[in-house]
């Protein structure tokens, strides 16, 4: 092994076990490409406004050349922001050592030859991958505008405001419609050269000797375009029959052309309008945190929706029914219309993440249980509740992953055989728990950094706070539901309270419990 490779083999090994270089590119990530970062968020924010301003100062430039002491300053603050901005995902576009030490590894493993130069070939070959991407190109051109001795570089001022696409979802979204349609934009470019070019050949073999504006190819080429794009200058008019017949075709051709090709764009608009507002949706959602998603907003869905509204609950309604959601909307929810049954689309709703718990609430078995499947492999920590519409499905509900599994039907059930068989204490219960009375049932979890983790019950001092504990959910222990507890029974994190009382009584427990102080 030659010196060379082996300073190169150490080197690699060396930023492998730092753990400050590995910190570093994992934060230039989460500014540069983490879309659910706040530090992405702000860093976006002032970029746009950083070319916004430096386009402006450019521009002012051009008829004051002398320009501002202050001008010239921010100027070159703006080069500098660029250029670091563009060396930064220059970096962290690929891992070099890693692609290094796989092939060093390889070969040692397999008693194969290293070779140096094939690696450092491969490595300069993913880092030139980045350099000719759109984006990256955009971004040298839009440094080159500030080069004061290069003047003619100001061409490139127009690609600073394209930097704006690398920062707004909107535009990205444009650009995908552009990328989608990049067949029938090309068949049609094709198809109005064809007649332009087919147009200008014309007109100038028609017009050349009879008509004084028309003295090169260029000036046929000039008045094809504006012909063909129905602008009508004026300035050069045919003067010739053939010239006004060339005319007629092209201004018809012309009709046509930009007809086909608002067609094409507003179909994609159409189909982009409902990933626009739900890029909006998913924006709001970011900012959410130990929220509550809801899968399914049919009877059940929305019972369930409106009672943990009204307790203050953050809530994300997610159904393929259009109406549904438009509904969940009206009604102030925030509603994606959907598959939940979706990896993708739980990983982008936070489950996993920010989300606290998920409601499988939908009218199908098979959908609840894959849904209460794609969570779990999400997290192993988010409370899962699903709805069971056939009790004989229940079990599967549990070994899918589900934290609790109920039926609508068979709570209904016991409710009207409590009715028949106790009367009064079936009107007491339904008495406390209506709104008349303000008196509620209510979950309180207790997460994993809560106040009331390895807390005596005791402690909580509920009576003071005019509130009755009903018991303790437990999964791990036997039973999982612990009646009436004394009170010298140790809360544990997972554990769930239920507690009854009134609704601001609970909330103030619950406050005390996630700031973690007993006021």
């Amino acid at each position: 092994m030659g010196y060379l490779t082996s300073y190169c083999v150490r080197f690699a090994y060396f930023l492998e076990a730092s753990a400050r270089y590995h910190r570093a590119k994992e934060f230039c990530r989460m500014v540069l490409e983490h879309q659910h970062s706040k530090l992405k968020f702000y860093f976006d924010i002032f970029m746009v406004v950083l070319v916004v301003i430096s386009v402006l100062f450019l521009l002012y430039e051009v008829k004051h050349p002398d320009g501002h002491p202050f001008l010239d300053a921010f100027v070159q603050f703006s080069l500098v922001i660029f250029i670091i901005e563009y060396l930064l995902r220059f970096w962290i576009y690929s891992d070099s050592h890693k692609l290094f030490l796989e092939r060093y590894e390889y070969a040692i493993n397999n008693n194969l030859p290293f070779s140096l130069r094939q690696t450092l070939f491969t490595i300069v070959k993913k880092k030139v991958e980045y350099i000719l991407s759109p984006m990256a190109i955009i971004d040298l051109l839009a440094i080159l505008p500030s080069y004061r001795p290069l003047r003619f570089l100001r061409i490139f001022l127009l690609f600073r405001i394209f930097k704006l696409f690398r920062y707004a979802r909107s535009m990205k979204t444009f650009t995908a419609i552009i990328t989608e349609k990049k067949f029938e934009l090309f068949t049609l470019a094709i198809f109005a050269s064809f007649v332009i070019f087919t147009g200008s050949s014309a007109i100038y073999i028609f017009e050349t000797h009879q008509n004084p504006k028309i003295n090169t190819l260029f000036d046929a080429l000039y008045w094809a375009i504006v012909t063909m794009g129905t602008v009508g200058y004026g300035d050069i008019v045919p003067v010739t029959t053939e010239g006004m017949v060339v005319a007629m075709i092209l201004i018809i051709l012309g009709i046509a052309t930009i007809a086909f090709l608002t067609s094409i764009i507003v179909s994609s608009f159409q189909n982009k309008l409902i990933e626009l507002k739900e890029s909006r949706l998913f924006s709001e959602i970011e900012k959410l945190e130990n929220y509550i998603v809801i899968c399914g907003y049919g009877r059940v869905g929305e019972v369930v929706a409106k009672m943990l509204h009204e307790d203050g609950y953050k809530l994300v309604i997610i159904d393929n029914d259009d109406e549904k959601i438009k509904l969940a909307q009206q009604r102030g929810l925030i509603g994606i219309v959907a598959d939940a049954s979706k990896s993708r689309i739980l990983g982008e709703l936070g489950v996993g993440q920010r989300a606290s718990q998920i409601i499988c609430a939908t009218n199908s078995d098979e959908l609840n249980v894959f849904i209460t499947l794609t969570a779990r492999s999400l997290s192993k920590q988010i409370i899962i509740i699903a709805r069971v519409i056939k009790n004989t499905h229940k079990k599967k509900y549990f070994l899918a992953g589900a934290n609790y599994a109920f039926s609508a039907d068979e709570t209904i059930g016991l409710m009207g055989a409590l009715y028949i068989t106790q009367p009064i204490s079936y009107v007491a219960l339904d008495e406390m728990v209506t709104e008349n009375t303000g008196v509620v049932f209510d979950m309180l979890p207790i997460h994993e950094h809560a106040y009331f983790v390895d807390k005596a019950l005791e402690t909580l001092e509920l009576q003071e706070k005019h509130l009755i504990l009903f018991g303790i959910l437990r999964k791990e222990s036997e039973p999982s539901f612990q009646f009436n507890p004394s009170p010298s029974f140790v809360l544990q994190t997972h554990d769930i309270l239920i507690v009854m009382g009134r609704k601001h009584h609970i909330n103030v427990l619950r406050k005390m419990n996630e700031k973690g102080s007993m006021r």
